[in-house]
């Protein structure tokens, strides 16, 4: 073969490669943008004071789910066969913040965590054939996001009053520190760096959830609610500056 066709050859292929990435890319940036933003509508249904007002805003909920499988659809046409493993690192970001919001709208209704199975019912056709892949990887870090969202609930339902709807969260938060100890050790390391993020976050609930059980009582009402706030944006001011 002619030293000057094969090169152009070459050059023809890493240039299909190069834009393929760049889509994926883009397409990952869109659906982290859109997870999040469904991740934020889902936080205002469960700040809002009546079953009425939620039933509207998970109507939010359920379009930019249906605009961020559009996407996933986009991404799926790029990443068959063994494209899903040359580009994963591409677009592994977008599936764990997709995993997040579901995980936390699945937990918003039923009070439980979303299964494996449950999260790849969402990228099924109508003949039952998955269309995109799901890795166990993709699953556990994207629950292991999960975890400070449901601290964000938490604290909000404690400062509603809420005590045992928030205690059922902080022990749910212990299971799964327990699992991911466990995992993390023995299967999937990438998790250690999500572990340090999932303590502190039961540790702000534990403390949200000790303030009113066993100090609430000294306190007016007034001043008490006063006191979990202050906790909730302490731990907010404390994230952004990671």
């Amino acid at each position: 073969m002619n030293t000057q066709v094969f090169f152009r050859e070459c050059r023809d292929i890493l240039d299909i490669q190069y834009d393929r990435r760049e889509r994926i890319i883009k397409l990952s940036r869109d659906i982290t943008s859109q997870s999040k933003k469904m991740i934020f509508a889902l936080h205002r249904v469960a700040q809002a004071k009546s079953y009425k007002d939620n039933t509207k805003k998970f109507s939010e909920t359920e379009d930019r789910k249906k605009d961020i499988i559009i996407l996933f659809k986009k991404l799926a046409e790029d990443i068959q066969g063994r494209d899903y493993y040359r580009y994963s690192r591409s677009f592994s970001g977008g599936i764990e913040e997709f995993i997040e919001a579901l995980a936390f709208y699945h937990f918003l209704q039923t009070d439980e965590i979303i299964t494996k199975p449950e999260v790849e019912g969402h990228f099924i056709n109508e003949e039952g054939k998955a269309w995109l892949h799901i890795t166990a990887e993709d699953y556990m870090c994207g629950l292991a996001d999960l975890t400070g969202e449901l601290m964000r609930y938490a604290i909000h339902l404690v400062s509603s009053g809420k005590y045992d709807k928030a205690l059922h969260i902080c022990r749910t938060l212990r299971k799964l520190d327990q699992d991911f100890d466990l995992i993390a050790s023995t299967y999937l390391p990438q998790l250690n760096k999500k572990l340090n993020t999932l303590k502190q976050s039961i540790k702000k609930v534990e403390q949200a959830c000790y303030t009113f059980q066993i100090r609430g009582s000294e306190y007016p009402a007034d001043m008490y609610m006063t006191i979990i706030k202050n906790h909730q944006e302490q731990y907010e001011q404390e994230q952004g500056n990671y």
